[in-house]
């Protein structure tokens, strides 16, 4: 009877937080301005007939506009002025939050995403978490004695108190206490919230609040700072503040929204690279039908049927990417707690690397690099020597990059004085075995783990014509795997190699029918003169030249392959076949192309 009660006492308590329309708001009258130097605001100002003007932060400016002049017009008038950055609209935007369900489990997600055998390591420690949203309920019991003094983006006071309930629901998935008889229990036990109030009581939230609670919170000691709210304008003012925090160490971690099914554009300040994006995920790890999907997207989390805490001493159920976000932040604090000597950028890695891979293998737009996993992302952070996304990242004190030069070594591997890199062991036998210099180039890096072709950590080894991947549980030669190094690159480019030109069959041509494309000479006499190892017999099939180069993507083309430089070249997926004016067939070098070299 006792369990009845308590989900009719959750049902009862839905009805007491509005949910905020999720869609952008009016037309702002106020303009946000960033000048080359402070002393052009007061020119940019008159210009406008700004009767207030606020400092956000460097040389950024909240003016505030006339009756009746809307900041779309205001910022064209002003957009080519001298020293004028940019100015944009000071936007609305909403906490992401989508119509509640009540379900009779509560905290079903905390076995989902492996929290309880986290917490066998740790249960958190007193670290600063920003909470920047409609403030948060100081005196909740799950939270007493744990929320430190707050600031009200809106006012510029202290009073951070929630208003809405949405901040406190928020505060309460990261931090409510464990083990206490009562209640939920939020990931970090013993973290330390800030509460910092940028929405109004209906759930808006203007940029200037917004970009002012984000700088008040770095400058105030935040470790990290969830901001569960978002609209789909870009600002270069918001991004600014972001970029902000993240230059000063802090991680910042952002829900990606809740409108896929109005458009499913990308949700800022999500989608800024700096930030953590995180989707909402269901019961059987789908993405749900609202939390917006994309390039941006980095991880995803529960978001449906959320137990968790409301102000008076109140619990609810909540569904929303808003309350995906608090689990990538309590996640955050619990590798940090272990691992106090990691940067940012370290346990931003660490989340990417521990999560359950879902969807299509590997990183994909729905799924980010994959559904949180808490307990992995503890015992990765407890080994953790450097991140193997091919990302530098600082580990303490250690710098890790892979493509700077390096000494000559002493333990024999081979040095290559042109690059400053060696190679060694199977990267190097492979090398010499299948073409050597002419096929592959010099290595440009030395090795190192990233994430491999199937969506896994793998050693690699970058080349200026190529990269390996080191599959030892295959057999020779697939133990080495090319990468598709001229789809990749075409892909980079923004060129998409299904819509180029078709050549058909042509006579004396060898066809692919895989691709409807044709070789002729003189690219087809170097194909069939290269290849890799597989028969030990004298030249090279059409399966060895094929393991190589791959299917041929182009008809041959004239393309300028550097500046001022023009050849006749042919793609394939592994390889471009470029023409020189010597009447000689060369590969391209796509390895250095790829890494910008």
């Amino acid at each position: 009877m006792r369990i009845h009660l308590i989900c009719l006492y959750l049902i009862a308590l839905l009805t007491g937080v509005i949910p905020p329309t999720p869609v952008q708001a009016a037309d702002t009258t106020d303009l946000i301005v960033k000048v080359t130097d402070a002393r052009y605001t007061s020119t940019v100002g008159r210009m406008l007939g700004a009767y207030q003007i606020r400092k956000l932060g460097e040389q950024t400016y909240l003016m505030r506009l006339p009756d009746g002049m809307p900041a779309t017009f205001a910022e064209r008038r002003i957009r080519n002025a001298e020293g004028v950055i940019y100015a944009v609209p000071d936007y609305e935007r909403t906490v992401s939050r989508t119509p509640n369900d009540v379900l009779l489990a509560q905290q079903w997600s905390l076995g989902t995403i492996g929290v309880y055998d986290a917490w066998e390591i740790t249960t958190g420690s007193p670290l600063p978490i920003a909470v920047i949203d409609t403030g948060v309920d100081a005196g909740h019991p799950e939270l007493f004695g744990r929320v430190l003094g707050g600031f009200n983006a809106i006012t510029g006071s202290t009073d951070a108190s929630d208003d809405n309930g949405h901040g406190t629901a928020v505060a309460g998935l990261i931090a409510a206490a464990g083990d206490n008889g009562e209640g939920i229990a939020g990931l970090c036990w013993s973290c330390l919230i800030i509460p910092v109030k940028a929405c109004l009581s209906n759930g808006r939230c203007r940029d200037s609040s917004v970009i002012s609670a984000i700088r008040w919170a770095t400058d105030n000691g935040a470790r990290i700072i969830n901001l569960s709210l978002g609209g789909s304008f870009d600002s270069p003012a918001l991004r600014d503040a972001v970029r902000y925090a993240s230059e000063r160490g802090v991680l910042v971690v952002a829900a990606s929204g809740n409108e896929r099914a109005d458009g499913n554009s990308p949700n800022y300040p999500a989608a800024y690279p700096e930030t953590i994006a995180v989707g909402a995920t269901g019961y059987n790890d789908e993405v749900t039908g609202f939390s917006n999907t994309g390039n941006f997207i980095d991880l995803v989390a529960p978001g449906i049927n959320i137990a968790t805490t409301l102000p008076n001493n109140r619990y609810a159920i909540v569904t929303g990417t808003s309350f995906a976000g608090p689990f990538v932040v309590g996640a955050a604090a619990l590798v940090m707690a272990i691992r106090p000597d990691l940067s940012h950028n370290d346990v931003r890695c660490i989340l990417a690397i521990s999560a359950d891979d879902r969807g299509t293998p590997g990183r994909d737009d729905e799924y980010g690099y994959g559904r949180l996993n808490v307990w992995h992302a503890v015992m990765t952070a407890s080994t953790y020597g450097g991140c193997p996304l091919g990302v530098p990242t600082t580990t303490g004190n250690r710098d890790f990059d892979p493509f700077a030069r390096v000494d000559p070594p002493s333990d024999g591997r081979s040095y290559f004085p042109e690059t400053g890199h060696t190679l060694g062991g199977g990267f190097r036998t492979y090398w010499e075995q299948n073409g050597g210099l002419p096929i592959f180039g010099f290595p440009i890096s030395e090795e190192f783990t990233e994430i491999g072709s199937d969506g896994k950590p793998v050693t690699v080894q970058y080349f200026e014509r190529h990269r390996f991947e080191w599959r030892p549980e295959n057999t020779p030669p697939y133990h080495v795997l090319l990468s598709r190094m001229g789809d990749d690159l075409l892909r980079r480019q923004g060129r998409d190699w299904y819509t180029f030109e078709r050549s058909g069959p042509i006579q004396g041509c060898l066809y692919f029918a895989e691709t409807n494309q044709a070789l002729c000479e003189p690219f087809l006499s170097y194909w069939r003169n290269h290849g890799l190892e597989f028969d030990r017999k004298p030249g090279k099939s059409y399966a060895e030249s094929l393991a190589l180069f791959g299917l041929p993507l182009s008809m041959p083309r004239i393309e300028e392959t550097q500046p001022g430089k023009v050849l006749i070249v042919q793609w394939f997926e592994r390889a471009r076949f470029e023409l020189h004016p010597d009447g000689s067939v060369l590969l391209g070098l796509l390895g250095n192309e790829l890494v910008g070299r």
